[in-house]
């Protein structure tokens, strides 16, 4: 958990970053045009997209990289066979409460709360199925996750009462 963390955080944040400084640097004199607002609206989607990605490391054969690296994938409970992108989300869907889901991790070293949610497990080893991407679930599970966190996120403006549209 802690491995995957490090690396999606990197693969995440260093982008957004770039992106950000690019855009002070094209923002910093343009207080007479709306190209702020805009570059504002602009790295929100962007980042709604990485946080989705996040969510979604598990979407390819079960497998996030920190899981591919130390040989884990995650399994339906009751069938054994690899989870589904959807239910892979669901699984994650938790990490918005990562400190909870770490002291989980702590006690129960194959279930988490998410894997309770997805009815889901993470289990060792290389499981012998032939099992093809299935190209169209991970754009569904990329749609949901964005939407989902958009959702999140204007449901966080709500109740700090912030009016995100002038934001």
């Amino acid at each position: 958990m802690l491995l995957d963390h490090f690396i999606m955080t990197f693969s995440i944040v260093f982008p957004t970053l770039i992106i950000g400084g690019i855009g002070f640097i094209i923002n910093r004199n343009a207080s007479e045009s709306n190209l702020s607002s805009e570059f504002g609206i602009f790295m929100g989607i962007v980042m709604l997209i990485m946080f989705s990605v996040y969510l979604n490391k598990d979407a390819i054969k079960g497998k996030s990289p920190g899981k591919r690296i130390l040989g884990f994938v995650i399994v339906d409970n009751k069938t054994g066979k690899i989870a589904t992108p959807v239910k892979a989300l669901i699984r994650n869907i938790t990490l918005v409460i990562w400190p909870i889901e770490v002291l989980v991790s702590i006690f129960s070293t194959q279930r988490r709360i998410g894997d309770y949610i997805a009815g889901t497990k993470v289990v060792s080893g290389n499981i012998e199925q032939e099992v093809k991407i299935n190209k169209p679930q991970i754009l569904l599970s990329l749609l949901l996750g964005t939407l989902i966190l958009a959702g999140i996120f204007i449901l966080q403006f709500l109740i700090i009462g912030v009016n995100f549209l002038n934001w």
